[in-house]
């Protein structure tokens, strides 16, 4: 499954207000630990979206859709494996039609690889991953268009972008990547340009980049050109998303200011062509919390794309905000349907249809105190 965020989930009514649907759909007691990233997939082939949990410095889980709500299967993953699980990838890496998984790693550098059996059972094949460091994010690709899932590693150094043979097997590629040694938080997929083919947004602490793809498996720097160089920015998140309607990829930077940078989000507007224009004092408000993830989808039901932040306020504040698109991508901050009893420092949302009611929910990964399902529609 791609990191590409461009998804427009339908909905049949306005899910704004939201309810706490925590304890009928999760398994909270799983999710007390400290969530780094959530993401869905069918990894059981039922039909049904199931859930991965990465934990920094704990288990990581997987929970399975079974009929009406979510459950933790503890045989998923191998158990007893405790990292400091950043950022999950989730595609069919070995060719055979179901779902395996990445995790990045940072503090203890070993990224892991595990294989389905197409049941949702997966076994750790870490040791064909050629490469170890401190890593924030994986994206999941086909990088050198072969046919096959390659993988792209956001480290504290150079980033590592391995091909693969087919099989799940995993081979650097020299030369492919421009050389420069970043703390990249997150890897953003996205055909910025038009050209067809995927191009990479990095959100660093520092410089952001763009990378575009050249088509044949290697990628540019083109920074300067399309969003300009500016180093006093620390992002967690880059989301790539048509939110004026114009039918090309706009960029959204969701920002922290642990660094003493500003923790302002910026909103970039495309013209096109793979140029961007930040237009953020006319089309955000002031954000001065920290954002950490930043989905869209529509809340509203009027047919544009929305955003939902992850945010870290001074004590444990609402873990969200909800930005509301006026259609022209211009937003306003709108947290009145967001639960005052939801607290936490939420570090990832995913937007879904999680209870299958025609209506979107969004999942909440907090770093403290637990996870939340948070329902649209209004009462439960």
């Amino acid at each position: 499954m791609l990191n590409v965020a461009i998804a427009l989930w339908t909905c049949t009514a306005p899910p704004v207000p939201m309810t706490d649907g925590s304890a009928r759909l999760i398994p909270v007691a799983v999710t007390n630990g400290r969530t780094m990233d959530v993401e869905l997939g069918d990894l059981d082939a039922d039909g049904h979206l199931d859930l991965v949990l990465a934990t920094e410095f704990g288990q990581n889980a997987v929970l399975f859709w079974r009929g009406s709500r979510y459950e933790h299967d503890p045989d998923a993953l191998p158990q007893g494996i405790v990292r400091d699980s950043e950022d999950i990838a989730i595609a069919d890496l070995d060719g055979d039609g179901d779902l395996d998984l990445v995790f990045a790693t940072e503090d203890d550098q070993v990224n892991e690889l595990y294989l389905n059996d197409g049941a949702g059972r997966f076994t750790d094949v870490t040791d064909r991953l050629p490469v170890t460091g401190v890593s924030n994010s994986v994206a999941a690709f086909d990088a050198d268009n072969d046919g096959d899932v390659d993988l792209l590693f956001g480290n504290r150094a150079e980033n590592d972008l391995l091909l693969n043979d087919g099989t799940a097997h995993f081979a650097v590629a020299p030369n492919a990547m421009p050389a420069q040694r970043d703390t990249t938080q997150d890897i953003e997929l996205g055909d910025i340009d038009g050209d067809g083919d995927l191009d990479v947004v990095l959100a660093n602490e520092g410089a952001n980049r763009v990378l575009r793809n050249n088509g044949d498996g290697t990628f540019a720097d083109v920074t300067a050109e399309t969003i300009g160089v500016r180093a006093s920015e620390e992002t967690r998140e880059a989301d790539l998303a048509d939110v004026d309607g114009d039918g090309d990829l706009d960029l959204y930077l969701a920002n922290v200011g642990w660094a003493g940078h500003s923790p302002q989000d910026r909103l970039l507007i495309n013209d096109g062509s793979g140029v961007f224009t930040d237009e953020t004092d006319a089309r955000l408000p002031t954000l001065p919390e920290f954002s950490l993830d930043a989905d869209f989808a529509d809340l509203d039901a009027d047919g544009d794309l929305d955003i939902v932040l992850a945010r870290i306020a001074q004590g444990l504040g609402r873990p969200i905000s909800v930005l509301l698109n006026d259609g022209s991508g211009r937003f306003s901050l709108s947290n009145d349907g967001v639960p005052a009893a939801s607290v936490g420092h939420a570090i990832d949302v995913e937007i879904a249809d999680l209870d299958h009611d025609g209506v979107v929910d969004v999942y909440v990964g907090n770093h403290l105190p637990r996870d939340y399902v948070l329902v649209g529609g209004g009462a439960e």
